[in-house]
């Protein structure tokens, strides 16, 4: 109203500066006139609301001490009337005071069972989405961002973060694998996968078949199958709450998924290593982690299977039907992978001559840097979906005793293979990335052994290293019949060994300290002429770990490079009908981590790390302090397995008078 008189005054003023420069006033006088009766009244209505505001204020003061009153002399009054103290629009917790112990409560008991145990409801809350939801459910009156601004802000320094006032211990995470182990071998094993997306870029995909393969973590039957991988919400005091079976329902009771992820390689990006993308189909292999195994005949299986599975047809195989010429596998190396042991090799050959390939490569990273293969991005949605799932482990009924110890072997494995079958049709049901997953219960099977091929054949098309194994067709067209243009790429059939160059003034020379090249360029063969200890350069020449074994892994007839010692043993006899005389000691490891059938897993001193390698045993001269280990746990062993078959025998005989 002040602001409408202010106006109205200066149009006056205006009037009156104008009246005395017209020609009829008369006009004039009447728009003067006009505006005084309209500044009266809007000074009386001015007044008037003054005078009202006066008498609201003195009235609301009056009430207000006549409150005071009352609440002094009963202070219950003051709680059911709801009054406050401070002024502004009262917080949500003011309402509804149990808000910020239900956020804490939800994100406590996510995915656990229920909190008094007696239903079999599970809380699986782990977006903000859905806790936003569950609290509206419990009949909370919030929104989205009011629910957000009550969890531990990102950053607590900025201006968003100032915004959380009210929280409690519950913040939002994302699940990660950014932990890594470093390792020496890290840029030499990279190196090789880059020529290999090179290659995949340049060849394309009509040629190119690329496979990114890891064994899952082992899903439990019986309790719930993730607590801590999927859930978003996380609980700052880190208390765990698991469902009434938490404990272990049987020894090895447990689900093994082996993830097949198909890499979708991008057409016309030629020599760009972006083309071999992260997107394609999945297919899960569900196996029992009681009566079968991850090994090196599963994967074989395994493989054979998604070769005909309709989702991978685009990916795997032409036009015509055949599978596609070059086949790239990443693997994580385990035991069950790695390109460097016997069996992997042997079932890698039998798929190389049954699809009649072009060339078969199978690389793996540096130990701890498995996290970097491409099936990893498939992990994390798969986890969330066994947020809160607990996989029957008794459908049929229950094949164990009071103790735990099976009683029906026919009955566990029905058991077994329903679990299985529950946890391939939730994970069935996905699509990851606009893809579908594909998974199947397998059966434990009889374990096939591969066919060692003949020893020639396997000098001629075969290529060992550290971390990565190379198949590939000969130039003896009475043998082989390419069918890609691997062999316009590749001058030596073979990739070229990852070398480290150093630019000069006028050259390239070889250099430890200079850097890898990404490009399948075969600078080794034109700057290896410098090499004094080898007729060829050795493919991991410049892999830190392997370097002082290179001399031992080596042919010094013929210079071809093996990744074992047992290997080059073989090819010596075979090839050059001659016994290694110059096969180094024994590898002495720094301590036996565990033992399997003929093989120990060896803790190696490499350098200035520590390597871990599983050795066949007849190549480790075992560390003295191990045997007597060994010895000494085995006598305990031996003491601690009496059995007592008679009691009173027994008594009369430990037992003497004097006790």
């Amino acid at each position: 109203m002040k602001n409408k008189i202010a106006l109205l005054e200066k149009n006056l003023n205006a009037l009156y500066s104008a009246r005395d420069t017209m020609p009829s006033r008369a006009e004039v006088d009447k728009q003067i006139i006009k505006l005084r009766e309209e500044i009266k009244t809007a000074k009386q209505s001015l007044n008037r609301m003054i005078q009202n505001a006066v008498a609201q204020k003195k009235h609301r003061d009056g009430m207000k001490r006549k409150l005071e009153d009352i609440c002094h002399e009963n202070p219950e009054i003051k709680k059911r009337l709801s009054l406050r103290d401070s002024v502004g629009r009262p917080n949500l917790e003011s309402n509804q005071p149990s808000l910020l112990k239900t956020i804490a409560d939800i994100a406590l008991f996510g995915s656990a069972a229920d909190d008094r145990r007696r239903t079999e409801s599970i809380r699986s809350v782990k977006t903000l989405n859905e806790l936003t939801q569950e609290l509206r459910k419990i009949g909370f009156d919030i929104s989205r961002s009011g629910t957000y601004l009550r969890l531990i802000p990102r950053k607590s320094n900025s201006a968003e973060g100032r915004r959380h006032v009210s929280t409690v211990p519950v913040k939002l995470i994302r699940a990660q694998t950014d932990h890594h182990k470093s390792h020496l071998d890290s840029k030499f094993a990279e190196t090789s996968i880059h020529y290999l997306e090179n290659i995949a870029s340049i060849l394309g995909p009509d040629q190119v078949f690329f496979i990114s393969q890891d064994d899952k973590a082992r899903v439990p039957i019986g309790v719930t199958a993730a607590n801590k991988q999927a859930p978003l919400l996380m609980h700052m005091e880190y208390r765990i709450k698991l469902p009434d079976h938490d404990w272990v329902i049987a020894e090895r009771h447990k689900l093994i998924p082996s993830v097949y992820a198909g890499i979708k390689i991008t057409s016309s990006m030629l020599g760009q290593p972006q083309a071999v993308g992260y997107s394609g189909p999945t297919y899960i292999a569900i196996r029992s982690g009681k009566h079968s195994s991850s090994t090196a005949n599963t994967h074989a299986q395994d493989f054979e299977t998604l070769l005909e599975l309709e989702e991978f047809r685009p990916l795997a195989k032409t036009d015509h039907g055949l599978v596609k010429p070059v086949v790239i596998m990443t693997v994580d190396g385990g035991p069950d992978e790695n390109p460097r042991y016997e069996k992997v090799i042997g079932f890698a050959i039998q798929h190389f001559k049954r699809h009649d390939l072009d060339a078969l490569f199978l690389a793996t990273n540096a130990p701890g840097r498995s996290a970097y293969n491409r099936v990893e991005r498939r992990m994390a949605p798969l986890s969330r979906e066994l947020a809160g799932l607990i996989l029957p482990h008794d459908h049929f009924g229950s094949h164990l005793d009071e103790r735990g110890v099976t009683i029906d072997e026919h009955l566990e494995r029905s058991n077994f293979e329903f679990a299985g079958n529950v946890l391939a049709e939730v994970w069935s049901s996905m699509e990851i990335d606009g893809y579908n997953v594909t998974t199947k219960y397998v059966g434990a099977g009889e374990q096939d052994v591969p066919d060692f091929p003949d020893i020639k054949w396997y000098s001629e098309h075969v290529r060992e290293s550290q971390y990565l194994l190379q198949i590939v067709k000969c130039r003896n067209t009475e043998c082989c019949h390419p069918r890609s243009g691997l062999f316009r790429l590749l001058d030596n059939r073979f990739l070229p060994p990852p070398v480290k160059v150093k630019q000069t003034v006028d050259d390239l020379v070889l250099d430890e300290g200079g850097q890898f090249l990404d490009l399948p360029v075969n600078l080794a063969l034109r700057l290896s002429a410098s090499l004094k200890d080898f007729l060829q350069m050795p493919y991991d020449y410049f892999c830190p770990t392997v370097k002082l074994r290179l001399s031992s892994r080596t042919c010094k007839t013929c210079g071809l490079y093996h990744a074992s010692v047992k290997s080059l043993n073989r090819h010596i006899e075979k090839i050059h009908k001659k016994v290694n005389t110059h096969t180094d000691r024994k590898v002495r490891p720094v301590r036996v981590a565990a033992r399997r059938a003929n093989e120990l897993m060896c803790i190696i001193q490499n350098l200035e790390h520590h390597d871990v390698e599983w050795l066949d045993e007849n190549d480790v001269d075992i560390p003295k302090s191990d045997e007597s280990e060994q010895t000494h746990n085995t006598e305990q062993q031996s003491k601690q397995s009496n059995v007592i078959e008679n009691l009173e025998s027994w008594i009369r005989v430990s037992w003497t008078e004097d006790c």
